[in-house]
């Protein structure tokens, strides 16, 4: 009798094992037939950085995950916390994240009902690919796809939380653009192969500060091509000056190229950025040949004709210039 108890409740608890490595395994089902709802809601806490060059943007985000699982129910007093690879979970993950850090444990908290609620705080980059053909008066929507892996979207579905809207900072790091319009919606996330799973897509608006810009790259520019134009007003006989003007102009030039390299993303096509240095760029060394034939007319007893092309250069060259303007940001 001792041995056939024995054995009953050693078949117990293995019957016991088996259910609960079972439900760490399927998933819960609420309603026959219906996917396992999961609902999100989260908070951009802080834009600090949106990088051209890199194409990628650095985020703070926390993110709240709730789902129900009567499986797990209990009698106990207040929630019950376990670690997330003790229970079944819909194995979330960010798709376009780069580099990230957790400040949160892979745990969750379990209430007397079964409802499971799991928070992720994470820190870093994330992948966007830009469309920069307006540079710098580009406008984007940044997307943070997040996916239930191994899950097709008839077996989970994000939605969003009811009790929990998704929202963004008021003050955020980044200081050259503005984001707007943040936004949390349920969507399926297309993979290769025509692979799909059910995802949850958290997104936000931003606009470059054109200002910004104008300051800092554009008007320096404007400053260095106006330099260039100080040769047409200097005697065509002070050829030690005017060439000395030339040359210094173009050296500042390409000092100003090697500094702005960095700042401009590296893409196939050109931007309004690339079209306004390209243009100016050539203006600069027309200058430099406008000095060089009027100093050869000046050294050949053409004075007159080396002043006549200086007169007509004062006014071409500005004209120039603001149809490569109107050109380059859409002006004209």
């Amino acid at each position: 009798m001792s041995m056939q108890k024995s054995l009953f409740g050693l078949g117990l608890l293995m019957l016991m094992l088996t259910n609960i490595a079972q439900g760490a395994i399927t998933r819960p089902v609420n309603e026959e037939g219906k996917p396992t709802r999961v609902y999100v809601g989260g908070a951009i806490l802080d834009v600090d950085k949106i990088n051209s060059s890199e194409q990628n943007f650095t985020l703070n985000l926390y993110i709240i995950f709730r789902w129900k699982d009567p499986r797990l129910a209990h009698h106990e007093q207040g929630s019950v916390i376990r670690k997330i690879s003790e229970i079944w979970n819909p194995r979330l993950a960010i798709v376009n994240t780069q580099k990230h850090w957790k400040n949160t444990k892979d745990e969750v908290e379990i209430t007397s009902d079964g409802t499971v609620t799991y928070r992720l705080h994470v820190f870093g980059d994330f992948s966007q690919p830009m469309d920069l053909y307006d540079y710098p008066q580009d406008h984007h929507v940044f997307r943070v796809p997040v996916v239930a892996v191994g899950y097709r979207p008839d077996e989970v579905v994000l939605l969003p939380n009811p009790e929990l809207k998704s929202f963004i900072a008021e003050k955020l790091s980044v200081a050259d653009w503005h984001i707007s319009n943040m936004q949390g919606v349920s969507q399926v996330v297309p993979f290769a192969n025509n692979i799909k799973r059910p995802g949850f897509v958290f997104s936000f608006e931003g606009r470059r500060l054109l200002h910004h810009y104008i300051i800092k790259v554009i008007l320096p520019l404007i400053l260095i091509v106006m330099m260039s134009w100080v040769v047409f007003w200097i005697d065509p006989r002070n050829v030690p000056n005017k060439l000395g003007v030339a040359v210094t102009t173009v050296l500042t030039l390409i000092a100003y190229h090697i500094a702005l390299s960095g700042r401009l993303p590296e893409i196939p096509h050109l931007t309004n950025m690339d079209k306004f240095l390209f243009g100016s760029t050539v203006l600069v060394f027309m200058s430099l040949i406008e000095v060089v034939m009027t100093s050869h007319y000046s050294g050949t007893d053409q004075i007159v004709f080396a002043r006549k092309i200086d007169r007509i250069a004062r006014w071409v060259f500005p004209v120039l210039f603001i149809i490569v303007l109107g050109v380059s940001f859409s002006f004209i």
